[in-house]
């Protein structure tokens, strides 16, 4: 029997967000719909053999931390949010690792085209 860990990835993708953020104090009054992936890396040992959902990471929790990051208080750019979200879901237990990617899908300037994201990955 193998004492090694075993990893699997859980994707929680298209969380919308609403938050309180841009340079603009228009912007920031207003708020914008906000899209977040989450992708974390687990030990799923205890898991595989128990299929408890109480040896794994709850999606609800994952959303939920989202909501109340997102909800918290102003941000200005979204690198500043994205590292918030990663450190926040990365207190979670049995976590290994954590890519959290925020899109902003509107960004407000006559003529831009294109979607915006961020991306950042933490490890325990």
């Amino acid at each position: 029997m193998s004492n090694e860990k075993k990893i699997t990835t859980i994707n929680v993708e298209k969380i919308p967000c609403y938050c309180s953020i841009g340079i603009a104090s228009e912007e920031k009054k207003m708020g914008q719909q906000l899209i977040v992936d989450v992708h974390l890396e687990i030990d799923s040992t205890k898991v595989s053999k128990s299929d408890s959902v109480s040896d794994t990471v709850s999606y609800v929790d994952v959303y939920n931390i989202v909501q109340k990051v997102g909800q918290s208080k102003s941000f200005s750019v979204i690198e500043s949010l994205v590292d918030e979200l990663a450190s926040n879901i990365l207190q979670l237990p049995l976590l290994v690792s954590v890519k959290v990617k925020v899109y902003k899908p509107h960004v407000p300037y006559k003529g831009f085209q294109g979607n915006v994201s961020v991306e950042v990955e933490r490890k325990k």
